[in-house]
């Protein structure tokens, strides 16, 4: 039985998506892992543009009833479901724990990339098995991360960890010690802030093909080695 992985936050930017990507990517490929990549930003999704991916029909179409073998797209060893940028018609989102739980069986790990909207936010920590916090180390944005931890334990979703990314000037941000102490919660990985990104989101190309030998790269194996046990 798989694990669903959720990488949440209360706040755009982040770079949830891009963590969620990597993740799934070295998993995968890193790893040997049969991984399932889910674009669960039903408003405002990332990963089929980040992949460049057709987008003939995604998740909005199995919430509405489409199988959900007949959503999945395959990109760099993992496969993928996208969501819709303009679904016309309404969804129940809280169906996603459903549609899941019927593919839990054929993944090693099932990844939820998820919307910073609190409202779209709870199905996603709802149907995940644990979540990943995601927060960049300065005040504002840990603090509102930290808003997501209530609705995981609101939901009694074990929360596994923050990822800080995006680490730009330690000399003015929190350090790692400070951010536990904050949050009580522990630092799993940290991740600074790289230009080679830019490279790999104009290439569509996740970093840790792109370059494996980067330091994201290296920090993204370390942590995926963390959740499966290598």
């Amino acid at each position: 039985m798989s694990n669903i992985i959720a990488f949440v936050s209360i706040k755009g930017g982040v770079g949830k998506t891009t963590l969620a990507l990597e993740t799934a990517t070295s998993l995968a490929n890193n790893f040997n892992k049969k991984v399932l990549l889910v674009d669960a930003n039903f408003s405002a999704p990332n990963i089929g543009l980040y992949l460049d991916l057709t987008n003939e029909k995604t998740l909005h179409d199995a919430l509405s009833g489409t199988l959900l073998h007949n959503v999945i797209y395959e990109s760099h060893g993992v496969d993928i479901i996208p969501a819709s940028m303009h679904y016309k018609d309404e969804v129940d989102i809280f169906k996603l724990k459903k549609i899941l739980n019927k593919f839990k069986n054929r993944y090693d790990y099932i990844i939820l990339d998820s919307s910073p909207n609190y409202e779209e936010l709870k199905p996603v920590i709802a149907a995940a098995d644990k979540i990943f916090l995601v927060t960049s180390p300065d005040n504002v944005t840990l603090t509102t991360t930290l808003k997501a931890a209530r609705i995981a334990k609101e939901s009694n979703t074990p929360i596994e960890g923050i990822i800080v990314n995006r680490i730009r000037s330690p000399r003015h941000e929190y350090n790692m010690h400070e951010i536990e102490l904050i949050s009580e919660i522990p630092v799993m990985a940290k991740i600074r802030d790289h230009k080679k990104m830019a490279e790999a989101l104009s290439k569509k190309t996740p970093i840790s093909i792109l370059d494996k030998t980067n330091n994201i790269s290296r920090e993204i194996e370390n942590f995926s080695s963390a959740i499966c046990g290598s």
